[in-house]
């Protein structure tokens, strides 16, 4: 779990806004200025934003993506914010560690997710239902886009506008089709950085084009071969992918070719077969044995409660920030927040 990470280019990302008094009603479009005022507190930390209409997603895709966090981050002000916005690229030292698994029955299938990063303080809940594309909910961790200690996605219209570069940073989620999504750091640094003709992405626009673009693993798999993927944060990556279906697998880079294994449960070392198979520190491969052990001696019934169970065990409190459980059927995801077992969970549905 305890993944050493040097520096997290993701903050270039970092959305400044160079003035609070400029005139932002004339050049925003009805659906930013509603998303920017639809965000949300609802605990210490965490917000829900709802985005309904362009986001710019299939614009950032034709004219080629992007291959860095920084181009990505100029895309997002220019268009999300009509360039009002520069970035800025702090150096930031973390540990990162995170879980997947799938549960299921003839019914249902449903995805656990724990996200550990000790080091987070802002976290946006996503809903967006864009104007092509599937809706869905999703979650971003708004500390790597390296704005200021004090800065409140829930306050004036500027620091607002800011928040919107959540849809270009989700880590996880559900679509309106049951397909289920999370990033989760891999067992070695290795970076990808594919370089052919292919359009670029980065990991957490991979993550928003598979919920935008894919009802099932194998279009998330085939969406996946037509981009050339660039991850960064100085580590390798694997995505977790499941759907309604109960189809389960994780996409790995490896020397820069993507490889798909099935898997129910996905931490923080490789799972593909080769020489790099199990590559990753000794915590993941616990945290791996525990959770096939509770998938195991726990009731059949896939349920939210079932899945909490299991995510409470396989967590830790000091690094722990949030929790989830997506619901295929239902097509909702359930929070706990920083450990929060024994409240009530935030139930976020991708409909309503």
């Amino acid at each position: 779990m305890k993944k050493r990470i040097v520096t997290i280019t993701l903050t270039t990302l970092a959305i400044v806004l160079v003035g609070v008094g400029f005139i932002i009603y004339g050049v925003l479009n009805d659906s930013r200025l509603t998303a920017a005022r639809s965000i949300t507190l609802i605990d210490e930390g965490l917000y829900t934003m709802t985005y309904r209409g362009d986001y710019g997603f299939d614009a950032f895709l034709a004219q080629g993506g992007a291959s860095t966090d920084a181009a990505m981050g100029q895309y997002v002000a220019n268009y999300l914010m009509q360039g009002f916005g520069a970035t800025s690229a702090p150096d930031t030292t973390a540990e990162m560690g995170c879980s997947t698994f799938i549960v299921r029955n003839e019914r249902n299938v449903m995805m656990g997710r724990n996200f550990d990063f000790p080091q987070a303080g802002k976290v946006m809940i996503v809903k967006s239902q864009p104007d092509s594309g599937y809706s869905s909910v999703s979650t971003a961790c708004l500390d790597f886009m390296g704005m200021p200690a004090e800065w409140q996605p829930d306050g004036d219209i500027p620091s607002r506008m800011a928040a919107l570069t959540a849809l270009y940073l989700p880590l996880d989620g559900i679509n309106e089709m049951g397909l289920m999504v999370a990033d989760l750091v891999n067992g070695d640094e290795e970076e990808t950085h594919q370089c052919t003709d292919k359009p670029d992405i980065t990991t957490t626009t991979a993550i928003r084009l598979l919920l935008d673009k894919a009802s099932t693993v194998d279009e998330a798999i085939e969406l996946l071969m037509q981009y050339d993927m660039n991850t960064s944060i100085g580590t390798s990556h694997h995505i977790a992918i499941a759907d309604a279906s109960g189809r389960s697998v994780v996409a790995e880079y490896i020397e820069g070719e993507l490889v798909v294994t099935p898997t129910d449960i996905v931490t923080n070392h490789y799972l593909a077969p080769g020489p790099k198979c199990g590559v990753g520190n000794e915590l993941s491969h616990e945290r791996f044995t525990t959770i096939a052990h509770l998938c195991s001696i726990l009731p059949i019934e896939t349920s939210p409660q079932r899945v909490m169970e299991i995510l409470q065990q396989a967590s830790y409190p000091q690094y722990t920030q949030w929790s989830v459980a997506f619901d295929a059927d239902l097509c909702e995801a359930r929070y706990v927040w920083k450990s929060g077992f024994e409240k009530e969970p935030f139930v976020i549905s991708v409909f309503n």
